[in-house]
């Protein structure tokens, strides 16, 4: 009898797929009307909610819309910003303090001079301004800051502007806004008073003469004086018309020797109670 061959075994066949004997299989498909988790206002701490829960730790919060910024004039623009950085504004002046100096004597040499002291005045209050922004916006913060930066700027003001304003380069003719009384007649009393052997007090501007003057004047007597010419001081800043120089030829005579010409130059200063003397050079060669 023959051997069974693995031929002869059933084998399994792939099923064919007949659709008229599927079953129709419910499918899930979205509702539309399903009510969907919209925020609210935040509620109080401790409040609940009309559910009778409240807000879960950790619970995300609604977005807050910000307001935009508000739009700034461009003339306006420049005011915000000074206000907000008051003290770079006052100290961006200070360190140009030298160079509006040196541009009011620019002016003041050209035939604008009679604008150089509204502009001095208008740019002081510019200065006091500026300082008082600083000091309003300081106090708010620190008062260690206030009079640390206030003390600061007028001290590097100071510093810088001394060397334009009082340190002079020799004599100059003084400007036209000086005007024709240059303390002249108050120089030649000192002379007057030379002349008479008085030493001329109430000229001077302490009420009291120089000691080294009133040795020179016991020395030699004066015999003449002769007016020659009046200035004022040169100096980086525009000229002060206030402090001005008499120079004089006078001659002079000591005991038994013959009479010598020689150069005498006042110096004058005008104040609250006029022109008054505050130095003599000479009698010079």
């Amino acid at each position: 009898m023959p051997g069974k061959s693995d031929d002869d075994d059933p084998r399994w066949e792939l099923p064919v797929w007949d659709p008229s004997t599927e079953e129709t299989t419910p499918r899930w498909t979205p509702e539309q009307e399903v009510p969907r988790w919209q925020p609210r206002g935040d509620p109080a701490p401790g409040a609940r909610t009309p559910g009778g829960a409240g807000r879960r730790v950790g619970a995300a919060l609604p977005p807050v819309r910000r307001e935009p910024p508000k739009r700034v004039s461009p003339f306006a623009a420049p005011f915000v910003w000074w206000a907000a950085h008051p003290w770079i504004v006052l100290w961006v002046l200070v360190v140009m303090a030298p160079a509006v100096v040196l541009l009011l004597r620019v002016v003041d040499e050209s035939e604008l001079e009679t604008a150089v002291q509204p502009l001095a005045w208008g740019l002081g209050a510019l200065f006091v301004i500026a300082l008082a922004l600083a000091v309003v916006a300081s106090a708010r913060r620190s008062v260690t800051r206030l009079a640390f930066g206030t003390i600061a700027a007028l001290a590097a003001l100071g510093v810088l502007l001394w060397p334009v304003t009082h340190v002079t380069f020799g004599r100059t003719a003084c400007p036209a806004r000086a005007g024709n009384d240059l303390g002249a007649r108050r120089a030649a009393g000192a002379l007057e008073a030379w002349q008479a052997g008085d030493g001329g007090a109430a000229g001077w501007q302490h009420g009291q003469p120089d000691a080294a003057w009133r040795e020179r004047t016991r020395a030699v007597s004066l015999v003449d004086y002769q007016l020659v010419e009046s200035g004022c001081w040169e100096r980086i800043a525009p000229i002060d018309g206030t402090h001005t120089w008499h120079e004089f030829r006078v001659t002079v005579s000591e005991p038994e020797r013959t009479a010598l010409l020689k150069s005498v130059v006042v110096h004058t200063t005008a104040g609250r109670d006029g022109w008054k003397i505050n130095a003599i050079e000479g009698p010079l060669p």
